[in-house]
């Protein structure tokens, strides 16, 4: 038979591709990434062209009942009109037990949703058989993954009979291809009855909560979470809590919560029955994954594996729990929380690279992907064509995909030395793995660079003891972003605490077996153990750019994160975006990448949410804290306001600077030692950007220093 499995990216549809493929039929695997949208139409004529069954496993879940309704209504009408026109042998709608019930769904605009679709289809005249299948083991696992913070979780009460969904899709093939039962007598003889209702349930009740904590006692974690405490709340109503999910009468499928949790432990890495599908562990250190494990689509693809691809995980995560998603990073390690390489790391005993893992393998972590994402590391993407909506990988393996993040984020600008062994454009796990092997204390490196990465790296070795001569373009340090009072004050620490500052610009070197030898432009040459160069970063445009994407100094997107490319969204680093109070422009801190990625992510999977993010960095440099708002620049006006010393003279250990436009507006506060004023500064730079300041010596005092 020719069968259409529409959804076929999702936990049931793949299942399906699989089961029916391996039964020797030709089976369709559409889905919006292989060009089919049965919400809008889009692809349904040609897919079902000479199809004798289609399978709707399609999904999407949400609170509100007039998205699902909407939702169901729609891509059912459109595959009924589609299947008659095509003359479709059967359709297979697969629903939930429960969900056409009046006082079961009352209170969940989810299953409303599925009892319009059921209406639907039976109303539609076509054969149809309705699967009411309960709620999967699967299920679980992805509820705990989206509602568990920190150590306590919460269930939804409801008593349910779970089922595995390797038995649903078995049940759903089996229906598929099941030959016609003609009725022999009656109006309608002669003919198929038009509906057939069919119900699989597992073999044991519990409520969720209860299978929740089995699942998290005995395999350590689900979805990635290992909560202590697992708590239930009547979230939809008394049928839902009482049972009202339990179909009679149903297949009673022989599978148990214990085997289905065994078949978890047992299945091989890579295996579609495996709770997720990462880089092995997803260390640090871990290699990329074989393109032979990777599927030939996703619902959403994201290029570029760092800390705008796993913030946009949790968006698309927030509007869509069970689409699939593919990752696709170059690097060999796994995303970090990158300031942590530059501060954390050094500074605290406790620290770890595994701690800091925004994305992780390891059993009851945090940050494990669920089931519905692999991240393929060490995995180049080589061409990107938007009008196939497909990549192309190093080797020649093409992937689709429905929706596209471009998150390649940047790379180091090297200047005049070349990268080695002992010179480190600092920016990567492998660079802090290089550093901390050579930056043994008694160690000399040179940092060249005293912009932001310059300064911190220098700060935190000679807190490990490393000699540190720090090469600068001018002093005092960080005078493009501090008034120069803090500046020399700060430069004043950094020689205090032993720091040897050069002023000079890199112009060459060496590097040998045992040690570098950095040359500036005057002639003045350095040796030292190592040399670690900040002179800023590029974007990585490359891609974008010859898939004919709109390049400016970064991807330029919109202020959805929308690229001129259709389903194509651009975040991090690498993006450009209109800024509604400080105009278009381009970050590259650690915040934007993580406010701009979940953004994305949530945008890519329905939600239409602009980007207003004013954005922030944050460092530490000895004992002093500072945090960034906006536009610290000291090419506009500032006006400071310090603490008193016992002198009655500014004490530049606390204070707060404001940087104002000509005009009078705001666009940049910084919080030196001061904290828990960030949601301050933002709200001050939006409201002087409507009503500018006509005094600026007034905004002394706005914002308290303690």
């Amino acid at each position: 038979m020719r069968i259409v499995v529409l959804g076929a990216s999702g936990t049931l549809g793949t299942l399906l591709v699989d089961m029916l493929r391996a039964d020797g039929h030709e089976v369709l695997a559409a889905s919006r990434s292989t060009g089919v949208d049965a919400f809008t139409g889009r692809g349904l004529q040609e897919a079902f062209a000479g199809a004798d069954a289609v399978i709707d496993s399609l999904n999407q879940v949400s609170l509100s009942a007039a998205k699902s309704i909407g939702f169901f209504t729609t891509t059912a009408g459109n595959i009924c009109a589609e299947a008659r026109r095509a003359g479709v042998g059967r359709l297979v709608c697969v629903s939930i037990a429960g969900a056409a019930d009046g006082e079961v769904n009352k209170a969940y605009g989810y299953y409303q949703g599925k009892a319009a679709q059921e209406h639907a289809y039976r109303s539609s005249g076509l054969p149809v058989t309705v699967i009411h299948s309960t709620q999967w083991f699967e299920l679980v696992p992805m509820i705990l993954q989206m509602t568990t913070l920190g150590p306590v979780a919460l269930m939804p009460t409801m008593r349910m009979a779970p089922v595995a969904a390797q038995s649903v899709a078995r049940l759903v093939a089996q229906e598929a291809v099941r030959p016609a039962e003609v009725q022999a007598e009656g109006p309608d003889a002669g003919r198929e009855p038009p509906v057939r209702t069919v119900a699989i349930r597992g073999p044991e009740t519990a409520t969720g909560a209860e299978v929740a904590r089995r699942m998290v006692e005995v395999l350590g974690s689900a979805g990635g979470k290992a909560p202590r405490r697992i708590l239930e709340a009547p979230l939809f109503g008394r049928a839902m809590a009482g049972g009202g999910l339990i179909p009679e009468p149903a297949i009673v499928d022989g599978v148990t919560l214990d085997e289905w949790m065994e078949r978890q432990r047992s299945a091989p890495y890579g295996s579609g029955d495996s709770e997720a599908a990462v880089t092995p562990a997803l260390d640090p250190s871990a290699e990329g994954v074989h393109t032979d494990e990777v599927l030939d689509a996703y619902d959403y693809v994201i290029v570029g594996a760092g800390m705008a691809a796993a913030k946009a995980i949790e968006g698309i995560r927030a509007e869509d729990p069970i689409g699939s998603i593919g990752v696709f990073g170059t690097d060999t390690a796994a995303p970090v929380y990158r300031p942590d390489l530059s501060k954390t790391l050094w500074v605290d005993p406790e620290a770890s690279l595994e701690g800091s893992l925004m994305i992780s393998g390891a059993a009851g972590s945090d940050s494990a992907p669920d089931a519905g994402t692999q991240v393929h590391l060490g995995t180049t993407v080589a061409s990107l064509a938007p009008d196939e909506r497909s990549i192309t990988l190093a080797g020649g393996r093409s992937v689709r995909y429905g929706k596209l993040l471009l998150a390649t984020g940047a790379e180091p600008r090297t200047a005049g030395l070349e990268p080695g062994d002992r010179v480190i454009y600092y920016r990567t796990v492998a660079d802090y793995r290089r550093l901390r092997a050579l930056a043994v204390p008694g160690a000399h490196v040179v940092v060249v660079g005293g912009g932001y990465i310059g300064s911190e790296v220098a700060a935190v070795l000679t807190q490990n003891r490393v000699r540190v001569t720090l090469v600068a373009t001018g002093e005092p340090l960080l005078a493009q972003m501090f008034p120069e009072s803090l500046a020399r004050t700060l430069t004043r620490r950094f020689r205090d605490r032993g720091v040897e500052i050069v002023v000079g610009r890199l112009a060459g070197g060496s590097e040998g077996a045992e040690g570098v030898t950095v040359r500036l432009e005057d002639g003045t040459e350095i040796a030292a153990d190592a040399a670690v160069v900040g002179v800023g970063v590029q974007p990585r445009t490359e891609l974008a750019r010859a898939a004919g994407l709109a390049v400016d100094g970064g991807v330029l997107v919109d202020d959805r994160l929308r690229t001129g490319a259709h389903s194509i969204y651009a975040a991090g680093d690498v993006a450009r975006y209109p800024d509604r109070l400080l105009g278009i422009r381009r970050v590259e801190h650690a915040s934007a990448a993580e406010t701009m990625g979940k953004v994305a992510g949530r945008n890519m999977a329905g939600a239409d949410k602009p980007y207003r993010t004013t954005p922030f960095f944050w460092s530490d440099l000895f004992d002093y804290g500072y945090e960034a708002v906006g536009e610290v620049d000291t090419r506009h006006t500032t006006v400071e306001d310090w603490a008193a010393g016992a002198d009655g003279d500014p004490d530049h250990s606390t204070g707060v600077v404001y940087y104002l436009n000509a005009l009078g507006s705001v666009r940049g506060v910084l919080l030196w030692n001061v904290w828990d004023s960030v949601k301050q500064a933002r709200e001050l730079i939006a409201r002087t950007a409507d009503e500018p300041v006509a005094d600026p010596g007034s905004l002394r005092g706005t914002i308290p220093l303690g």
